[in-house]
């Protein structure tokens, strides 16, 4: 689902007896900070169903705040700067995002979702591409509100001679009988002619994923020679950094916080 759909289906679900919004910063460089939060955010709601006298109210609220708990703890391994959870008492809703951005923590047991923060982030992080150049390698990162939502590879394969996609081959693409340095040297005489064929095939991606542009990352010859190929509508920013053997999120991470130019 598109996410502004999504966003829409999260603002027009109400519920009478209540919706919890957590907004949840786990900025692991903070050590276990977010477990502090996480308490403390869980206790303040607890005692403020608990004042409300409603019974009904206060078993969903308790119920929905233990199965939020152990849910977030189940995702310790794959927490990054914050986890934004949306869960109605009925049951209709239940809406998860680990993101890569930070979010001021809160949370909140109300008739309607708040949505405000992540309709920030949303404008502030759009659906956007992050294309990392390797020379012969070149990966497509799918993010929106800095969560990865898909990679995409592709390979220069030299028997081919043409750009193959790492999804659809049961192995990597072959790198023939050639040498480190004879690859290098007919790297560097058709990098021009490969990068220019491989320029539309990855248009049509950022076009039918819906991504408005991509950032280039890699080193700055190499974005160089790629971005020549792009219109300037698909260009959001140029990082002259070598993070191609890094995992996609801590790609996005380093997109995010760089000087993009």
């Amino acid at each position: 689902m598109a996410l502004a759909e999504e966003l829409k289906e999260i603002k027009s679900k109400q519920d009478e007896l209540g919706i919890l919004t957590i907004y949840l910063n786990t900025d692991l460089s903070e050590q276990d900070e977010w477990k502090i939060r996480l308490k403390n955010g869980i206790k303040r709601l607890e005692e403020y169903a608990e004042k409300s006298g409603e019974k009904e109210g206060k078993k969903a609220v308790k119920n929905l705040l233990r199965e939020a708990n152990a849910y977030i703890y189940d995702q310790q391994k794959n927490m990054q700067k914050s986890l934004v959870l949306f869960a109605s008492a009925d049951g209709d809703l239940w809406t998860a995002k680990i993101l890569q951005v930070p979010v001021e923590s809160s949370f909140q047991w109300d008739a309607a979702a708040d949505t405000a923060q992540l309709e920030e982030i949303q404008e502030k992080y759009p659906a956007a591409g992050i294309i990392v150049t390797q020379q012969r390698d070149v990966t497509l990162i799918d993010v929106a509100l800095g969560e990865v939502r898909d990679e995409k590879k592709f390979s220069w394969d030299l028997e081919k001679e043409d750009w193959v996609d790492y999804d659809d081959q049961s192995s990597p693409p072959s790198a023939a009988d050639t040498s480190v340095d004879d690859f290098q040297r007919r790297f560097e005489e058709n990098k021009h002619r490969w990068y220019k064929n491989l320029a539309p095939v990855l248009t049509k991606e950022l076009k039918n994923r819906g991504l408005n542009g991509s950032y280039f990352v890699g080193s700055k010859e190499a974005v160089s020679e790629l971005t020549q190929h792009f219109g300037d509508s698909y260009i959001k920013g140029k990082i002259a950094k070598n993070l191609g053997s890094k995992p996609a999120h801590e790609i996005v991470d380093q997109v995010y916080g760089s000087d993009i130019r």
